[in-house]
């Protein structure tokens, strides 16, 4: 129940432990919070808040009264980092790069039905490349590593378990049935993805964003009310304001039906190939030709069917689900037809037709990946936003992320039950040690996946610390500084003797032109001397100095797009050419053998990081949190695009805003939304839907570290861009604005939020704030520092004009 905290007023309390009933009329400040999952007790300053609305994973807290109006809080962290199974979220980083990927086009492609299609269809079409391209890594290790190599070594592994199952008398000599086996490891990934990502549509996604109907009637029945639908808001024109753009629950779980289904077919395609393969050179005959070549057929009709299906979005309801059953079928075949395949004696090295398989999806990615650079061109680029390619950077690294891992991985796998071989000329026939054999060209791809990126971004620590340092040196930088706080903030009245000002400070300890300093002894081995060097000059050190740094600080979000780029660009290049020797010329990447060492140690510390990081954040509650700083931003959009990504906490958050905003207004209510950095692009989302909102009402918006101009309106120009914010820009005379009225507060010194609209809007909504507020302190106390990005919660500007809003809603009201 609501404790009363300083001067708020005290809430009735029934008797015993019975809550008392919410009061949902006057004015409710309603506070949403940002990323990382804040508490609700933190976000209100209550140790005990009455939970009024939701459930334990997102809901609605109230704390006492303040200043005559009911203040609650929205606690929506617990859509991405309050459980610990959520951490497993993390291995579909890479799906959750492709999935962004599509919804960062430019407002030009946006806006053409044609380029938005061919958008679309490329990044969709990469999509399932990137399920495959996992897909192909795993079968890499189960059917060929394990299953048909380790398995044809009797010495393989032959204490481990269950590798020596290999072995055993239903396998061994068998090499069909082993191949069989390792499908095992490729099987077992889909269903996790399909356990990981489509297990959460009901708990996401099935919320429908709706208002309120009379009685239990269904939103389909009431006219004028939109209905649920399979197309999703990838469509040309469509924006935030559509009234079904977080209404993702079928479209998602056809894309999910879709990319299971060609998972299928891969798998299917490569098991009765590498068997029909093995025992063609080996020279036995097959046995049940037909089921091989009905094998094959299905999963090449099931793979192009899968393709064709993605790219449209009026698809009929029942052929997701008929292409996954037949995706089974085809394994059921190919599985039948390496079963009846007679004994033989396996051909030495690697798994028949193996490479073929491998070539043809690899290529495939790397097609579909130039595709989408294609269909990004053609759109423009707009000032402002991604430095340049946002979708074809995103999605290539992507691509980089998913095989540097799974390549070490693998790696490590087959190392634990032999030794691995990465030679480019193998032996003519066993040699009498226990090897396993990985593709050379894999093998030394992994230092250009690791060397390559870490070199571009040492460069880029380089350029930003150098300009750091220099931000404190730039003399006109602080004298800017220092002219402002002297002309803004004068000394305050309160203890005048007291107060003491941190601009002074460091002229304070130096002595004024023309007069001695007393004689003290000088212990040079305790100071530093740069620090010596800097107070003798007066360059770099001093309140200052740290406050200009604090704003250079700030920028350097802003230039990641410059890194990402390069290494995307750098990367695809070099990868290109690599594939091009490889392929046509027949050559192996360049390379040396410490750099390939080097790379391929990187490489393998990446799963033993994320092990690390998984294990510790299992346990501890804050370490989950600070992981799930990362997907409150990469999962913030729909599932349409790359369906197995992890969910989108807002296809449930916008519409249960929307639904207590609509019940508060109901009760006779008026609300001011006081949002902090991500909540800011929650509060926009739910107020730009007209239709899931009541006609009349009236709600006040308060914002402060927002990111939707600097980072929204950068990384997704179509849908965050100053002609969708307008709409939010209102007056208090405009009687067909959305809010009532809207203040935006920043820092300079803020490294994620900033102004929403250039400068000079007309509407004034941007606020700047000093960051520190003033630059005088009390003496025997810390001198003022930059609060950054959370000040915000104790600063006196914004909850002052949260007063101002309530006043002003409680009079109109009246």
């Amino acid at each position: 129940m609501p404790l009363q905290r300083h001067s708020t007023s005290p809430v009735p309390r029934p008797s015993g432990l019975v809550p008392p009933v919410p009061d949902l009329g006057g004015v409710t400040e309603l506070r949403l919070h940002g990323v990382g999952g804040t508490t609700p007790e933190n976000l209100l300053g209550d140790l005990a808040p009455q939970q009024v609305a939701g459930d334990r994973i997102a809901g609605f807290y109230r704390t006492a009264d303040v200043a005559g109006r009911h203040v609650e809080a929205y606690s929506w962290g617990g859509l991405t980092s309050r459980s610990g199974a959520r951490v497993l979220w993390l291995l579909l980083f890479p799906f959750a790069l492709a999935n962004v990927a599509g919804w960062m086009c430019s407002p030009g492609t946006h806006a053409s039905p044609v380029r938005f299609w061919l958008h679309r269809a490329a990044v969709r079409w990469a999509a399932v490349g990137l399920t495959l391209n996992l897909l192909l890594i795993v079968a890499l290790t189960g059917m060929e590593l394990l299953g048909y190599q380790c398995g044809g070594q009797a010495a393989c592994a032959d204490d481990t378990w269950p590798v020596r199952l290999l072995h055993a008398t239903p396998l061994a000599g068998f090499p069909g049935r082993r191949i069989l086996a390792g499908t095992v490891l490729p099987l077992a990934v889909l269903a996790l993805l399909a356990i990981l990502a489509l297990r959460t549509v009901r708990r996401y996604e099935a919320v429908n964003p709706r208002p309120p109907v009379a009685g239990d009637q269904a939103t389909e029945s009431v006219p004028g009310r939109p209905g649920r639908r399979s197309e999703t808001a990838t469509r040309c024109g469509v924006g935030l304001a559509d009234p079904r753009f977080w209404d993702g629950q079928r479209s998602t779980l056809d894309l999910g039906f879709l990319h299971l289904a060609a998972g299928l077919a891969l798998v299917a395609v490569t098991l009765a190939h590498t068997v029909r393969q093995t025992g063609r050179l080996a020279g036995a005959p097959a046995a049940a030709p037909v089921v091989g070549w009905v094998a094959l057929l299905l999963g090449g009709l099931v793979l192009l069917g899968a393709l064709v299906l993605v790219a449209v979005e009026h698809r009929p309801a029942a052929a997701p689900g008929l292409l996954l059953g037949l995706g089974g079928a085809a394994v059921c075949a190919a599985g039948w037809f390496a079963t009846v395949q007679p004994g033989y004696d396996q051909p030495f090295g690697y798994l028949p037709g193996m490479r073929t398989v491998a070539d043809l999806t690899l290529g495939g990615v790397f097609l579909t990946v130039l595709l989408v650079l294609a269909a990004v061109i053609p759109g423009g680029w707009v000032r402002g936003t991604f430095v340049i390619f946002g979708p074809f950077v995103a999605f290539t690294l992507s691509v980089f992320a998913l095989n540097v891992v799974l390549v070490s991985m693998m790696t490590r796998v087959a190392a634990l039950t032999a030794e691995v071989s990465t030679r480019a000329y193998l032996p003519d026939g066993p040699t009498g040690r226990v090897e396993l054999y990985v593709y050379p060209v894999v093998g030394k791809l992994v230092h250009y996946l690791t060397l390559v990126p870490l070199a571009l971004i040492l460069i880029f620590v380089c350029y930003e610390l150098v300009s750091y340092v220099r931000a404190g040196l730039d003399p006109v930088a602080r004298a800017r500084i220092v002219a402002w706080y002297r002309g803004q903030r004068p000394r305050p009245e309160t203890e005048p003797d007291w107060q003491r000002d941190a601009i002074d400070d460091a002229r304070r300890d130096r002595p004024r032109p023309g007069t001695r300093s007393p004689a003290r002894p000088v212990v040079l081995a305790r100071i530093p001397l740069n620090r010596i060097r800097f107070r003798r000059a007066g360059i770099g050190q001093g309140w200052a100095a740290g406050i200009a740094r604090a704003r250079r600080f700030a920028r350097m979000p802003r230039d990641l797009d410059k890194l990402l780029t390069a290494m995307a660009t750098v990367g695809a290049a070099l990868l290109a050419v690599v594939l091009i020797r490889y392929w046509i010329h027949d050559k192996l990447p360049w390379g040396t053998q410490w750099t390939i060492t080097i790379g391929s140690w990187l490489a393998s510390c990446i799963p033993l990081l994320l092990i690390v990081v998984l294990r510790r954040s299992w346990r501890d509650l804050h370490s989950r949190r600070r992981i799930g700083v990362l997907w409150d931003v990469l999962t913030f959009w729909p599932r349409a695009y790359h369906p197995l990504a992890p969910p989108s906490y807002a296809e449930r958050a916008v519409p249960e805003l929307q639904q207590r905003l609509w019940r508060l207004h109901d009760s006779g209510g008026r609300v001011v939304v006081a949002a902090h950095s991500q909540g800011t692009v929650l509060a926009a989302a739910a107020l730009l839907q007209p239709d899931n909102r009541p006609p009349d009402d009236r709600v006040a918006l308060v914002t402060f570290g927002s990111p939707l101009t600097p980072l929204y309106g950068w990384a997704f120009p179509a849908y965050f861009n100053e002609s969708v914010l307008r709409r939010l820009g209102p007056t208090g005379d405009d009687a067909d604005s959305p809010v009532y009225a809207w203040r935006n507060f920043h820092y300079r010194t803020d490294y994620i939020g900033g102004p929403v609209f250039p400068q000079g809007h007309p509407a004034a909504i941007d606020m700047e704030l000093p960051d520190p507020p003033t630059s005088w302190y009390v003496h025997g106390q810390p001198a003022p520092a930059p609060t950054r990005h959370s000040g915000y919660w104790v600063d006196p500007a914004v909850w002052r004009t949260v007063d101002d809003l309530a006043d002003h809603l409680t009079r109109t009201r009246a």
